[in-house]
């Protein structure tokens, strides 16, 4: 039973009702002089069980250890026979959209030892809802370093493009400032392809435009996987051009401009960012796929302000 099994919680719980129910019975029947020791071993048994049982309906419900291994110690050793089995949290994200079976699933994310990354918050991680009707799919996924807005109005946002889009998966990394490469191109695909069904290429990545040079480093870093880039202008006019240089030749890039009439991190600006990046992520795979490089041609799109960028 993993720890984030609903029959592992009832056993639990049921084994604290009656050991409660026990100590209650049994609390004057034993004699004087074993009273000293069997009352205190009841009440701490009675209670070790209780705070197991809300540690355990926690963990189901935030989804922090979803397998006993997460629970050993980052520098154990781990035997693993064989390769891992991705989408360690489909059960908990299908009991969560029975909630609201035509919405996403929005849920701060908790990786194992994800606590030591270098983020200011817990990212948020927004699954299409027709994530639990296909257990074989795997999903591509947009990643969003942008920090102006709180993690209701990324899921807000995140929602709104869904709507629109094919199925993808967005995280919202919240990363510091001290990130690194191998943050984005390994720590969280790694993570994340063990809690969810993901592919292992064709993301998007969305970075604001003063962290261009970490953008393009991650790009240049993983071309397979972040063949799209999408940079966040705080400016309508920027006075020269934020895209970095020496990206691969099979990289599509465009930059999000703040409106006219909104100068700054605007709200709508990451809506059009994320809409055009699920755009250029391919549909949901059944099966995983060997990955089929595109023709070698270097690919732009021209800013936008107001409407997802277009092609040329």
């Amino acid at each position: 039973m993993p720890p984030t099994g609903l029959p592992l919680l009832i056993l639990v719980g049921v084994t604290a009702t009656g050991a409660a129910a026990v100590t209650v019975r049994t609390w004057r029947r034993h004699r004087l002089r074993w009273q000293v020791l069997t009352r205190p071993a009841a009440v701490l048994l009675t209670e070790a069980l209780v705070l197991l049982t809300v540690g355990l309906a926690a963990n189901r419900a935030e989804g922090f250890y979803p397998t006993w291994a997460d629970l050993l110690p980052a520098h154990a050793t781990r035997h693993d026979t064989g390769p891992a089995r991705p989408g360690h949290l489909d059960h908990w994200i299908t009991a969560q959209a029975r909630r609201a079976p035509t919405t996403p699933v929005a849920f701060p994310w908790h990786p194992p030892r994800g606590n030591r990354w270098p983020v200011t918050a817990a990212p948020t991680v927004v699954v299409p809802a027709d994530y639990p009707l296909h257990p074989t799919w795997r999903y591509p996924v947009v990643t969003v370093l942008a920090d102006h807005a709180t993690p209701a109005q990324e899921a807000a946002a995140a929602r709104t493009v869904e709507d629109r889009t094919a199925a993808t998966i967005v995280v919202f990394a919240h990363l510091r400032a001290t990130a690194t490469v191998d943050t984005l191109t390994e720590t969280l695909p790694d993570s994340l392809a063990r809690d969810l069904r993901v592919t292992t290429h064709s993301w998007a990545l969305i970075a604001p435009a003063d962290v261009a040079g970490l953008a393009g480093a991650v790009v240049r870093a993983a071309p397979t996987r972040y063949p799209a880039l999408a940079l966040l202008e705080d400016t309508p006019e920027p006075a020269a051009d934020v895209v970095p240089a020496d990206l691969p030749t099979t990289e599509t890039v465009t930059v999000v401009r703040a409106p006219q009439r909104h100068p700054g991190p605007a709200a709508d600006q990451l809506p059009t960012a994320l809409l055009w990046a699920c755009q250029q992520t391919p549909p949901p795979l059944s099966a995983p796929a060997p990955l089929i490089p595109p023709p070698p041609q270097h690919r732009h799109t021209h800013p936008s302000r107001t409407a997802p960028p277009t092609g040329h």
